[in-house]
């Protein structure tokens, strides 16, 4: 699965929180993923951890596919 495109994050609420959409290409269809990045105190040290949700996905021939998106497939 090819990364396409990765929007540019924004500040959660909490300090060392952001998130930010990625856009993948498996060949057949492209998925939207909301990825959630956030830092924690685990008694010893801070960790980082990334969370990972699926949002949409289209099929390559799918007309509800944003415009924007196709045209970044077709590059």
């Amino acid at each position: 699965m090819g990364l396409v495109y990765r929007t540019n994050s924004w500040s959660g609420y909490g300090k060392g929180d952001s998130s930010h959409y990625e856009y993948f290409d498996d060949g057949e269809t492209v998925t939207k993923v909301k990825v959630h990045e956030f830092k924690f105190f685990d008694g010893h040290e801070n960790s980082r951890e990334r969370d990972e949700k699926e949002v949409a996905s289209w099929s390559h021939d799918d007309p509800d596919m944003p415009d924007w998106l196709r045209e970044k497939l077709d590059d």
